[in-house]
């Protein structure tokens, strides 16, 4: 193990991965039919699912580099635990949009030790797994978001759609419990990073186009998925089981394509350009169904299920590309960079479909994400060059 005495008790990491994921996307299958229920805008659900990206988009770079300077990873990680079990306790207790905006903040807060998560977790092993054995971190990311957006829609069903707040804060709880065995050992890089490591990370050029497009990636998932699927699933008569169902499967593309991007990407190479091209292409076709068809339970499962398959190819690509084609000692700030300039992306993409859906309804929030698709395929045709890398 490079730099570490201690043998990296990997088993725990994930599951603590597994669990941290679990807290923050439990409630999510069924939150935005629970705010429309309490009579809450759909424009304002658009703000308050869009508020989880802009604290990732604050956050997230400072967080990597006061995590370089200190050379520690853990303590940040128990911050961000503590900060998305307090804010699932609290959206339990309340009804008031406001607070729902303020609690979803404070989990983007939560979401930001992402990056000081990835970074820990590739530094367990030695540069040439390092790509290969981050998959297994987003299998753990993946599995997380499939089980616990089941386990939401089932608590949903048995006992509200404000249990699932609870079940959110228990999920935080184990995950701290979980983070207090992570194996770490302080360490002070040779260089320390500043404001001048992220002025020069940006200057690389593959960074930032993988960074942009991951933005409109984002767009697409956030504000479909993990915002207006289901309320798409409500009006097509989906129960709250359902929804969490939908919400799984949903999930399924991504530990797919994780698992295939990790096994042939690392012994072929790729032409990112086509890739690229066709994950847009893919949400494209997933967005549409809405748009186009009969609004029915299987309209919504196949929207779903191709919108994550697109979503999922796209974001194992960008991550694996950005880890592999940075410096180790610049890492964390690129992939701070990275996860906020995609955290864009998850503002922007909700607010402007809620927006659309109070205006032209579903149909018309969808052909919105639609349109964010065509821009990131354009964009991956004109900003990659045409090569295999």
């Amino acid at each position: 193990m490079p730099n570490d005495t201690k043998k990296p008790r990997t088993l725990v990491y994930l599951f603590c991965v597994f669990f941290y994921w679990c807290a923050i996307y439990i409630y999510s299958p069924t939150m935005t039919p629970y705010l429309a229920d309490l009579g809450i805008s759909f424009t304002m659900i658009g703000i308050i699912g869009g508020a989880y990206g802009v604290s990732q988009l604050m956050i997230r770079v400072p967080l990597g580099i006061i995590s370089d300077r200190l050379g520690k990873r853990k303590i940040f990680l128990i911050f961000g635990l503590i900060a998305v079990t307090i804010s699932s306790f609290a959206m339990f207790l309340t009804e008031n949009a406001y607070v729902f905006l303020f609690m979803r903040l404070l989990a983007g807060v939560a979401a930001s030790a992402w990056v000081i998560f990835t970074v820990l977790y590739t530094g367990y092993f030695e540069k040439e797994k390092q790509a290969s054995r981050m998959q297994h971190l987003l299998i753990a990311n993946f599995g997380g978001l499939m089980i616990s957006r089941l386990v939401g829609g089932m608590v949903a069903e048995r006992f509200g759609h404000e249990f699932t707040f609870l079940a959110g804060g228990l999920a935080g709880i184990i995950a701290i419990v979980l983070c207090l065995f992570i194996t770490e050992k302080a360490t002070k890089p040779d260089e320390l990073p500043s404001i001048r490591t992220l002025f020069e990370v940006v200057k690389n050029k593959n960074l930032m186009i993988m960074s942009v497009l991951a933005a409109f990636n984002l767009m697409v998932l956030h504000s479909t998925i993990n915002t207006f699927t289901s309320q798409a699933g409500e009006q097509a008569g989906a129960g709250s089981l359902e929804l969490g169902i939908i919400a799984m499967v949903s999930s399924i593309p991504g530990i797919i394509t994780s698992i295939i991007c990790g096994r042939y990407f690392a012994k072929h190479k790729v032409n990112l350009q086509l890739i690229m091209a066709v994950a847009f292409f893919v949400q494209i076709i997933g967005a549409l169904v809405i748009v186009f068809g009969t609004l029915s339970i299987t309209a919504v499962y196949i929207s779903a299920i191709v919108i994550a398959s697109g979503c999922g190819l796209g974001l194992s690509v960008q991550i694996g590309f950005c880890t592999s084609t940075v410096e180790e000692n610049r890492r964390t700030a690129a992939m701070g960079f990275f996860q906020s300039i995609y955290a864009i992306g998850m503002i922007i993409g909700p607010v402007i479909m809620g927006a659309f859906v109070d205006s032209a309804g579903l149909a018309g929030g969808f052909l919105a994400a639609a349109v964010f698709a065509v821009i990131g395929m354009v964009l991956s045709v004109v900003l990659i060059r045409k090569q295999a890398t």
